[in-house]
């Protein structure tokens, strides 16, 4: 069996059509067709796909080999989404899967869990507040300025995605915003679009988010470093 093969007889199991697998990747069917034609090769961009889309290994769809370890689809250790063995990073999560490294984190996403507890205040002034901040894109219920009535209107559907593809400053502006910090919580972007779901999940703390600075030296400091460091100097020098 050759890679055209492969290819044809892994769309049927998955129930494709050649049109729905070039819709799912971004091509014509007419290059759908050439690949399980044996007419051209698919760039390797489309195969890692395929691989994702199929559930099945690089190792099969590209040489017809399958081994023990190979035959389930590999998922990311951290978001356990499919990946395969051409991703150097999750497409879903972007934790490094060579190295072992954390995941690599680029967007984040606001969540209003809302009040925790009965009569606790619900965080609505703070919304306010974030709508006021023009970090949030037009589909979020944040992308303008609220009134109080507003407002008072989303702490009560809470809980509530409040906004996408933020970057780590923009989580971090948001939350020195919020005075009832814990009726919000600041999670990595994923595909789960369940408010409830991402509700449950324990998020970001701003003392994470915000790399410690080191503190510059004092000026006491300073003038001690560069007495020892003379000292050090008269010290090597009467050796030679």
């Amino acid at each position: 069996m050759e890679l055209k093969d492969r290819i044809a007889l892994a769309r049927k199991q998955a129930g494709l059509s050649q049109e729905q697998l070039g819709d799912q990747l971004g091509v014509s069917r007419q290059a759908v067709s050439k690949w399980e034609a044996g007419q051209a090769n698919p760039d390797v961009t489309y195969v890692a796909a395929m691989c994702r889309l199929f559930g099945v290994s690089s190792d099969w769809l590209l040489l017809g080999e399958e081994n023990a370890q190979s035959a389930a689809p590999a998922r990311c250790p951290g978001c356990q989404a499919i990946v395969t063995g051409l991703d150097r990073f999750c497409p879903s999560c972007g934790r490094n899967l060579r190295s072992g490294a954390q995941p690599l984190i680029t967007s984040y996403t606001l969540v209003l869990k809302g009040a925790q507890n009965p009569g606790e205040l619900n965080g609505a002034a703070d919304l306010i507040r974030l709508s006021n901040s023009g970090c949030f894109s037009e589909d979020s219920p944040l992308a303008q300025p609220l009134q109080y009535e507003e407002a008072e209107r989303l702490t009560a559907s809470a809980p509530l995605i409040l906004g996408t593809g933020l970057s780590r400053e923009q989580a971090c502006e948001l939350l020195d915003r919020c005075i009832y910090s814990n009726a919000f919580l600041v999670l990595q972007d994923s595909e789960e679009t369940d408010p409830q779901v991402l509700a449950s999940q324990p998020g970001f703390s701003l003392s994470v988010l915000r790399p410690k600075q080191r503190e510059p030296l004092s000026f006491g400091m300073v003038v001690l470093a560069v007495v020892l460091g003379v000292a050090g100097a008269i010290f090597l020098l009467s050796f030679l």
